[in-house]
């Protein structure tokens, strides 16, 4: 549990604090159970998705590295998750979103670095971030390198 060091007492949990943590992530997260005992391999995975980035906010963190964060969610719990993301910007956090998808990369991002080869190719900031700009830098393909003939 993220929060562990924090709400525990010598090694043990305060139950009661870590149901109330539980119930304010699953109201603040729109997270879906039967009831708040349920276990998290039973949910969705949407809902798994939501439980993990809950854990991490319950800490307050002032940096959040989410990998992937949307990777096999339906849509609805895609819109979620950029909820809290955009939420927790709002209030201060710095967020550090890893994602091979282009559309939520252009969607939710002030600022893009671009690897190829394993080195950053470049940075673009909010007003250049597009699908097209990424794949440039990805590729190192430009407008030049079509009208010349020389891929």
């Amino acid at each position: 549990m993220a929060t562990l060091e924090r709400d525990a007492t010598w090694g043990m949990l305060n139950r009661r604090k870590a149901q109330t943590i539980s119930d304010d992530a699953i109201q603040l997260l729109n997270i879906r159970v039967p009831h708040a005992q349920v276990a998290r391999r039973r949910t969705v995975r949407g809902n798994q998705q939501k439980l993990l980035i809950s854990r991490w906010v319950a800490i307050g963190p002032r940096i959040l590295i989410l990998d992937e964060p949307t990777r096999g969610v339906d849509v609805g719990a895609k819109s979620e998750i950029y909820r809290i993301m955009n939420d927790m910007a709002r209030q201060g956090v710095a967020i550090l979103m890893i994602s091979s998808e282009l559309p939520e990369v252009v969607g939710m991002s002030d600022r893009v670095y671009v690897m190829r080869e394993g080195v950053i190719a470049g940075e673009l900031q909010a007003g250049d971030i597009s699908q097209e700009s990424i794949m440039t830098l990805a590729t190192g393909v430009t407008d030049s390198h079509l009208k010349a003939g020389q891929l």
